[in-house]
């Protein structure tokens, strides 16, 4: 829930965040990154700490089951949309399908 408020305090304070990059090598001395699916352009970024935020992808394997064999899904939460996970949003959603349910 408090994720884009901490990528707010980051950017604030000028930190460069990377994304599409694969991890290739973390040492006393740094990092090594490639980009893409094809892992081209290594660099070695000189660094003391690394943080890692994996993101997260839907996992909607069970409801395209269910709906391939007919049944009535609702997505809500992160089955909806993972990219901006949101605790509260994802509660006001369930809520709310409950209450039409």
């Amino acid at each position: 829930t408090t994720g884009w408020i901490h990528r707010a305090a980051l950017k604030m304070k000028n930190v460069e965040m990377v994304g599409g990059v694969n991890y290739e090598q973390i040492d006393d001395e740094g990092l090594m990154v490639t980009y893409g699916d094809k892992r081209v352009d290594p660099t070695w970024i000189p660094c003391d700490t690394v943080v890692l935020c994996a993101g997260q992808v839907p996992l909607r394997s069970l409801a395209d089951e269910l709906t391939a064999a007919g049944r009535k899904v609702h997505l809500i939460g992160g089955a909806l949309e993972a990219g901006e996970l949101d605790a509260k949003r994802a509660i006001e959603q369930a809520a709310k399908l409950a209450a039409v349910l």
